[in-house]
């Protein structure tokens, strides 16, 4: 039986969002006959951590090769689930390592890949997948008709499947790994108060106009005051205001909140990419021609060095009333 494989991924003993993602991904473009198998590649893999509606199948690769993320382990661990899969198509969240690895894994199985989907879709015996390009400014659509595909999902592209009852679980056993890479030393980088940005219902997020790394505090003050995540510009990360994992964009993060404030962010396509889910953007600029109004609900043209402490001393005033 042919199958669709969607590798999930385990952080602090619990399956992320975007694993759950690419299930609804899945059912997506499901076929009459054709099962879904989830995947886990790991060490010391929770009971249940992959319980999800929709999986027909967990296979899970728990060894101890597999501890730490080397990309040479993953692809052979991956390579063997799909085996035993029967996979047709192979769908895996758009992480920074499986930036890595899939392709790997594409090139390892002679497959046809396509990375960073927001939609996929069946016509015609094709799997169509459709992909933001020229930094975000075009979406291509792609028509893989090849036996087997791999593609990575955009986070934030399918609203995540509902928890579900623990689908029957198989081992995969991996054999001796040739992995030419040792880890040495993991170094977590701290993930810090507050929501995280992938899922926050509301961001605060700052760009170049903050104008230095002494006042983006007013970003994370205000963040902290609204229970929001923080999120930045690719600017104001080269900057060094900001680690990377706070990027919002087209090679940063998509995200989908309810609220999104842009302080001091002129509105660059790269960025816009990844706020098109948004379903509220307030924008702050001292540019009233600014390409963020474009896509504003709300906007106001001033210092948001200023406007923003503003804007959450009055919203914190409504709340205590």
């Amino acid at each position: 039986m042919n199958s669709i494989v969607v590798f999930g991924e385990v952080q602090n003993g619990l399956l992320n969002q975007a694993s759950a993602e690419a299930v609804t991904a899945a059912l997506s473009v499901r076929e009459s006959g054709t099962e879904i198998v989830g995947a886990l590649i790991g060490s010391s893999i929770p009971v249940g951590v992959f319980s999800t509606a929709g999986i027909d199948r967990l296979l899970i690769a728990d060894d101890a090769q597999v501890t730490e993320y080397t990309c040479e382990a993953f692809v052979s661990a991956a390579a063997e689930i799909a085996k035993k899969a029967g996979a047709e198509l192979i769908i895996i969240p758009h992480t920074s390592n499986a930036l890595e690895w899939a392709p790997r894994l594409a090139a390892r199985l002679n497959a046809a890949l396509v990375t960073n989907c927001t939609s996929l879709e069946r016509e015609s015996g094709a799997l169509l997948a459709t992909k933001p390009v020229a930094g975000g400014a075009v979406q291509a659509q792609y028509a893989i008709s090849s036996e087997l595909k791999v593609v990575t999902l955009s986070a934030g592209a399918f609203v995540p499947a509902e928890k579900g009852a623990a689908a029957p679980v198989e081992q995969v056993s991996l054999g001796i790994i040739n992995n030419p890479v040792e880890v040495l030393e993991t170094i977590s980088e701290v993930a810090g108060d507050g929501p995280s940005l992938r899922n926050a219902k509301v961001v605060v997020s700052g760009g170049i106009g903050i104008g230095n790394a002494e006042n983006w505090k007013i970003i994370e003050d205000s963040a902290k005051s609204l229970n929001a995540a923080v999120g930045a510009t690719r600017a104001a990360v080269e900057m060094g205001w900001v680690p990377t994992t706070k990027q919002v964009g087209f090679s940063g993060l998509k995200v989908a909140a309810d609220l999104y404030v842009a302080a001091g962010i002129s509105g660059a396509i790269h960025h816009l990419a990844g706020i098109g889910r948004v379903k509220n953007v307030v924008a702050i600029n001292s540019d009233g021609e600014a390409n963020i109004f474009s896509v504003a609900n709300y906007g106001v043209v001033g210092d948001a060095k200023a406007v923003l402490p503003a804007f959450v001393a009055r919203v914190q005033e409504l709340r205590s009333k």
